[in-house]
This record gives structure tokens, C-alpha cells and sequence, in this order.
């Protein structure tokens, strides 16, 4: 009996030693959970900052075709007076140059006709050329097989109604305009887009 009593201590050390490999397991968990939020993290800033400071994308490049000059007679009583107009015609996509070529007899035979009912005087004003540029870009539009309203007639269209003193108190009149700007928003959503996006001059004289 007196023999087995110098083993009791001996379990202490074996004690010991599984709470320092526990402790150490711990901090290691601590430090990979702790590098691991580290570059998680430090690789989600540098996300961040890359789109930051990513080129952003560009708009469709504009595309372009010139159409032969126009030397077109104006509207005059005594026939004296002419112009002589050179048109580029600006779009996005790169198939509208091979459709307006396509139906270039048409393109220009319209473009003759709006030239052609103009007098000198409408064509002299900066605000002239402009009104003409919009109506050659909705003519040619038309040209190549678009159904596109008159500019003038939207216009109009898109202008508010004018108000009636008489009817300004009346519930009836106030919901029929309401009505009727609504139809004009969902007319005007449901039309076809022009592809010709733009007009220029590249020689504009009159005479």
C-alpha cells in the first residue's frame, strides 16, 4: 500500500501541458481568424478602389455621312433666289449609313422639297438653320421608312392647353385636360425613335 502513493502527482503535469496546448490552439484560431478579417477586408477596399477609379464607359461614337451638296432654287416670285447646302448626316449605329444609301434617291428627293418651300429669309437666321437641320433629319427619317410625326405638329402636340376662365373651376374640363396630357405622355413614349441624331452644314449659302 505504501508503494502506490509516489504516483498520485504525477497526473499534474499532464494537466498542465493539455491547457497550454489548448491556449495555444486558441491563439492561433485568434490570430489566422484575425488575418484572415485583415486581408478580407484590406482585399475588399482595394475592390472598392479600383472601381473607384475605373474609366468609366464612354458614349457610342458618333458616325457620319456626307450627302452630295444641294443647289436648290427658293421659294421666290421672281426665281432669283437659291441655295446651295452641303449635309452631313449624324448617327450611332453603323447600319443606318448602308440604309440611308439604300434609299438615298428618296433622302434627297425629300430634302429638295423642304429646301425648296423655304424663302430666303427664313434660311438668313441662326434659329432658321436650326429649324431646318431638325426638319432634314426628320424628312430623312421618314426617307428611310420611319414613321416619325411632323416637328411642327409635335410640337403643338406637346404644347399645354390654354387655359379657359370659364372652365377653371369646373372638375369636368380639369380631368378631360388631365386625360388629354396623358394620352400626349403615352403618345409621345410609344414613338419611334429617330436613328438620325444630328444635322450639319458643311457649306450653307444663299443667294
Amino acid at each position: 500500500m505504501s508503494e502506490a502513493q509516489p504516483d498520485a502527482p504525477a497526473a499534474k503535469p499532464k494537466s498542465k501541458l493539455l491547457v497550454l496546448v489548448l491556449a495555444g490552439l486558441l491563439l492561433a484560431g485568434g490570430a489566422g481568424g484575425g488575418a484572415w478579417y485583415f486581408m478580407g477586408h484590406k482585399a475588399g477596399a482595394d475592390d472598392e478602389e479600383q472601381e473607384a477609379h475605373a474609366p468609366k464607359k464612354k458614349a457610342a461614337k458618333p458616325l457620319f455621312t456626307t450627302l452630295e451638296p444641294f443647289t436648290v432654287n427658293l421659294q421666290d416670285p421672281r426665281g432669283e433666289r437659291f441655295a446651295q447646302i452641303g449635309i452631313t448626316l449624324q448617327f450611332e449605329d453603323p447600319a443606318i449609313e448602308a440604309t440611308v444609301k439604300d434609299h438615298l434617291p428618296a433622302v434627297r428627293n425629300d430634302i429638295l422639297l423642304l429646301i425648296s418651300s423655304k424663302q430666303i429669309e427664313e434660311l438668313l437666321s441662326t434659329e432658321g438653320k436650326y429649324k431646318l437641320a431638325e426638319e432634314i433629319r426628320v424628312r430623312t427619317g421618314r426617307a428611310i421608312g420611319l414613321d416619325l410625326p411632323d416637328p411642327a405638329v409635335a410640337k403643338a402636340k406637346d404644347a399645354p392647353p390654354a387655359a379657359d376662365d370659364e372652365d377653371e373651376d369646373d372638375e369636368d374640363a380639369k380631368a378631360k385636360a388631365r386625360a388629354k396630357k396623358k394620352a400626349r405622355k403615352k403618345a409621345k413614349k410609344a414613338q419611334v425613335e429617330n436613328p438620325i441624331t444630328g444635322v450639319l452644314f458643311s457649306q450653307f449659302i444663299v443667294q
